[in-house]
């Protein structure tokens, strides 16, 4: 297994807030990087992310989730369990949770840890370039938050 930490911010630069894990990838990239971790930003998702997940003791995945019931632009920490609920709504087409089994039944070594970092966003459904103007007052917030939360998740 692979030791060093790997972050990936997921996102689709077509959907209007689905790309908020993409903008926050390249704050945080460089940073992260000069402190030991391997960094990733992914358009693509699916089964192409079981290449970048196997034989990896931690991983982290931050991206764009839609549930109303946190304010846009909240950083929440979600359970593998509970993101299965919202995999449905997913513009990546097969989501995180049906990989994950996937990968099991295959006998892919799956991370021993894995954490999943949403961040509350209003829509991934809407063609642009640009992401809403709520979201974008808090690239910022929404930036220290995620730092904060992988400082907080992969570092002893």
């Amino acid at each position: 297994m692979n030791n060093k930490p790997l972050i990936l911010f997921i996102g689709n630069s077509l959907f209007k807030d689905d790309k908020i894990g993409l903008i926050i990838g390249e704050k945080l990239k460089p940073t992260l990087e000069n402190e030991g971790f391997e960094v990733e930003l992914l358009e693509r998702i699916g089964l192409t992310i079981i290449d970048y997940i196997q034989d990896r003791e931690y991983v982290m995945i931050i991206d764009s989730i839609s549930t109303s019931k946190y304010p846009v632009g909240e950083v929440i920490e979600v359970d593998v369990n509970d993101f299965q609920e919202y995999s449905i709504w997913s513009p990546h087409y097969i989501g995180l949770p049906e990989t994950l089994r996937l990968m099991q039944a295959l006998g892919f070594n799956v991370p021993r840890k894995l954490y999943i970092i949403g961040i509350e966003v209003n829509d991934v459904y809407t063609i642009s370039e640009e992401i809403s103007e709520e979201l974008a007052r808090k690239v910022e917030e929404i930036s220290a938050k995620v730092y904060e939360k992988v400082k907080n998740l992969l570092v002893d």
